[in-house]
């Protein structure tokens, strides 16, 4: 007896984590050579919830009545990104779909991989910063405050590492309020007037941690463009997709500017260079690929070079940074604690 399947809309909202999940399902569905509805119902049967249970079930009836996966996709989820439909219909116009949906799923997987490590490796130096700011206001306001009162009250002359101590924490009770307001009214403005491009060239141009940053969102636009343009899809409506694929705003942007740069008829490669934008070591590895028909080849090693260069930076930065940060806080605290009681000496050698 075949059993009934509870009723839902066919318009009924499916989220990107939902839509992901059931490319994913599709996917390896397409892998194994079985007719999508039947394998996207045993998918729903293992479901790890039921809202993507019903979404499964959901799909295999529309697939069934004719409509493609895209078209299912795209009917419940206005959120649903350009590049992904785009892919869906190369990959099924290609007769590839089931290798390219899960190539697709394992570069979302690595580049949200990516994503936490960089996070990671820009939490701990800004959280060990951020400490260091604060040690440094306790110690000047609770501390140094009231010994310097107390030696002019006794009228001591003060060594010279006494007297720069005083004076290098004066200097910084008054610039880092200053320059915290200068940051977040510089950070704000960007944001406002930039948008989040701007936070993206923002991040991406800070010390240490901006290569990182920026690394990882050119790594994830590589993947994603070397998809599509495996797919065959045409290359400057490829970078455009891939721009609204990429989660960093600001290699987006660049994306869509190579695009402009190869509708006039440049080449890939020396649209990379004129721009100078994206990192120029991944212009041998495109050149390498535009030169023997295998773009899609020489873009997936670029990103391939790129995401070992990001690994062994971030491991750098977690590594070392948080530790020497750590390091010259508890020396410039000793050497301050030191500067203090020097004073102390002189004054009981002097009632001695």
């Amino acid at each position: 007896m075949d059993t009934i399947e509870p009723a839902t809309t066919s318009d009924a909202p499916l989220s990107i984590g939902l839509a992901e999940a059931a490319i994913d399902h599709a996917a390896q569905v397409a892998v194994l050579d079985m007719p999508l509805p039947q394998g996207l119902r045993a998918a729903a049967d293992e479901a790890a919830s039921w809202r993507l249970s019903a979404a499964l079930r959901s799909l295999a009836r529309d697939v069934e009545r004719g409509q493609s996966l895209d078209q299912c996709l795209a009917a419940r989820s206005s959120r649903l990104p350009r590049h992904l439909a785009g892919l869906l219909r190369a990959a099924l116009r290609t007769g590839g779909a089931g290798a390219t949906l899960a190539e697709w799923i394992a570069n979302r997987n690595s580049a949200r991989q990516h994503f936490r490590r960089v996070l990671a490796a820009l939490a701990y130096p800004a959280i060990a910063i951020c400490l260091a700011i604060a040690v440094f206001l306790l110690f000047a306001i609770y501390l140094v405050g009231p010994f310097r009162q107390m030696f002019d009250e006794f009228g001591l002359k003060l060594p010279f590492a006494t007297v720069y101590l005083f004076r290098s924490t004066q200097f910084g009770l008054r610039a880092i309020p200053a320059f915290l307001a200068a940051v977040a009214l510089g950070v704000v403005s960007i944001r406002l007037l930039g948008g989040r491009a701007g936070w993206s060239w923002l991040v991406g141009n800070l010390p240490l941690v901006g290569n990182v940053w920026h690394w990882s969102g050119v790594a994830e636009m590589l993947r994603c463009l070397s998809l599509l343009v495996e797919q065959r899809v045409p290359l400057t409506e490829a970078l455009r997709l891939a721009a609204d694929g990429v989660t960093d705003d600001y290699v987006g942007s660049q994306c869509r500017a190579l695009a402009q740069r190869v509708e006039t008829g440049r080449s890939l490669t020396m649209s990379l260079v004129d721009m100078r934008t994206l990192p120029l070591s991944i212009v041998p590895l495109v050149h390498w690929g535009e030169r023997h028909d295998l773009l899609a080849d020489g873009l997936r090693s670029a990103a391939e070079m790129l995401e070992g260069r990001l690994k062994g930076q971030t491991d750098v930065l977690l590594q070392i940074v948080p530790p020497v940060i750590f390091l010259i806080v508890g020396i410039s605290i000793s050497s301050a604690v030191i500067s203090l009681f020097l004073p102390m000496i002189s004054l009981i050698q002097g009632l001695s």
